[in-house]
Order: structure tokens, then sequence, then C-alpha cells
């Protein structure tokens, strides 16, 4: 166990409210409706019409049976614990698989965030250590992939649990991220605010756009979404898509946006997991991808909070 639970119970939210007023389509006034074509975001640099980021998610789940973990995905379904097929299937990623992606980024000197969570930063220190020499960014992910979010947690409790991992990662990395993702994309109906109100400026856990935009909320805060049609867990893990048909679908996303992007500039985060994306066959059926993707020049190879910096001014 690397996080304790805060006691409480639930409470009821009113999203209706004048403070947070709904808008239609939504239950929720955290951001507002905007068709991309309509955006007055700047060109990328150059006159780039594509920015791309390639986030490695590089967290652990725990072994331990404790409340409130809950399985995360691996392997081929959940088996009763204790689960060492699958849990083994995840630390693939922190043996062996960071390793090899981090490698072929490397060689080809493609940028990439680091989402890195407490459990990695407090009990992987090779793994640690990688992320802060290599990683051009690291985002916040949370304790652990296993501790998601909910909106069963009391106010106070997710604070305190934004707090708890935005301090043991300062501790851990010397530098607080400023970037967060939560673990499985899990956010409560507070989210936002609370991570406004923690420092962090970049939230990763939408994918609702082409586009980075701002959050409604009292601090500065920008979503930069994430594909989840072509994050790997969702499509080569949950839908059986082959390793080549997954690399052909990126690089056609980026030929599609590339060319919508000469009307209104794109981006695409393209999210990797170490323990499937690493995998030997995997990693050769998505190399000659990323290789075309950095001999190109009308794309920007960026970080998440590089995006928000040129569309902002600033974070």
């Amino acid at each position: 166990m690397i996080g304790g639970r805060a006691t409480g119970g639930s409470r009821a939210l009113n999203l209706t409210s004048a403070d947070r007023p709904a808008r239609p389509g939504y239950d929720h006034g955290w951001f507002r409706y905007r068709p991309v074509h309509t955006s007055s975001a700047p060109a990328w640099p150059g006159g780039r019409p594509l920015a791309v980021a390639v986030i490695l998610d590089v967290r652990s789940a725990e072994w331990e049976r404790v409340a409130p973990a809950v399985p995360v995905p691996g392997g081929r379904g959940v088996a009763p614990y204790p689960d060492y097929p699958r849990l083994s299937h995840r630390e693939f990623g922190h043996r062996v698989g960071v390793w090899r992606l981090s490698q072929v980024l490397g060689e080809l000197q493609i940028p990439w965030t680091g989402v890195l969570d407490v459990m990695t930063a407090e009990h992987y220190a090779p793994v640690r250590e990688l992320v802060v020499d290599q990683a051009s960014q690291i985002a916040a992910g949370g304790l652990s992939a296993s501790r998601p979010i909910t909106s069963a947690m009391v106010e106070q409790e997710e604070r305190a649990y934004v707090k708890a991992t935005l301090e043991r990662l300062d501790a851990a990395l010397g530098a607080t991220p400023t970037t967060w993702m939560g673990p499985g994309w899990s956010q409560s109906a507070l989210t936002p605010g609370i991570l406004a109100d923690a420092g962090v400026r970049v939230m990763l856990d939408w994918g609702n756009d082409d586009a980075p935009y701002r959050v409604e909320a009292a601090a500065p805060l920008w979503s930069v979404p994430v594909s989840w049609e072509l994050t790997d867990v969702a499509a080569m893990l949950e839908r059986d898509v082959e390793p080549a048909v997954y690399a052909e679908s990126v690089e056609r996303a980026i030929d599609v946006l590339v060319r919508d992007g000469a009307q209104t500039p794109r981006m695409l985060c393209l999210h990797l997991h170490p323990w499937l994306s690493g995998e030997a066959f995997r990693t050769r059926a998505l190399r000659p991808v990323l290789a075309r993707l950095a001999q190109r020049d009308d794309v920007w190879l960026a970080t998440p909070e590089q995006m928000v910096v040129h569309a902002a001014g600033d974070i």
C-alpha cells in the first residue's frame, strides 16, 4: 500500500448551481462547446499544421490486495487474487518495455512525455532515473495505476490525493510536475478545479478534441486531449487490433490531421504503454511509423506543455 484513504461518505454534487452552470450538451460547466475549425489558436512553430506528442505511460500496478485498489488492464482479463499472470504482464513494462521504447524514441530523436506515478517514482529507481534523464516532460500520474480518482471520494479526500501525489513526486524528482493524467483517465466531477487549485496547468484526461483548449477553472488550466481510439490499450488490448494495423492507423491519422491542419492547426497525443507497445513484436511494427514521423517537416514534435505555451503564451 502506498497511500492511505481518507474516511467519509460520498457527497451529493449540484453541478447546475450558479457557480458551475451546465450548458447544452453537458452536465457541467468546465468547458464550452467549440467546433475545432472555429479555433483561433495560432499555427504551430514554422507554420506546421500538426503537433504530435508521444506519451509513455510509465505507471505501476499494486500487487497487494488492499482496498480501494482496482484491477488495471493487462493480460487477458482479471483472475482471482493473486493474479500473477496479469500483474507480471504489467511489470514487463518496468523490466523491459520502457527501455525498448525509450531507446527507439531516443535513436529517432523524438521527444516524449513520461507519465509517472508515485509508486514508480519511489520504488523503481532505475525507471525513475530513465524518465528523468530522457523524457522531455514528466506528467503526474497519481499514486499508482491501480488507485484512480472517483466520484465516491469526498472533496477533501480527492484534494488530499492530488496533494500527496504532487508532494511525493516533488520529493522523488526534485520538481513538481504541472501536467496531470489520472490513472485510467479517472476523474470526479470536481477534479479539474482541484487540479487547478493545486497548481496543475495541463490536463491529459479528456479526448474530445484535436486541439488544446482552456478549462474554465479558477486558476489557469488547459486540456490537451489524448486520442483514446489511438491509445495502444484501447486498440491492441481491448479491440485486438493487430500491431501492423494499429501502426497503419496511426500513420493514416497523421496524414488526415496534417491535411485538416492546413485550415486550423491540429494536434495528436499518441499514448503508449511500455508493458504493451514495449513488447518486441509491437515495437517492431511501430518503429517504421515513428521513423517516418521523425522525418516529416510538416509535423512539430512537442510535449503537451509546449503546445499549451505556444497556444496560450504562458502557463
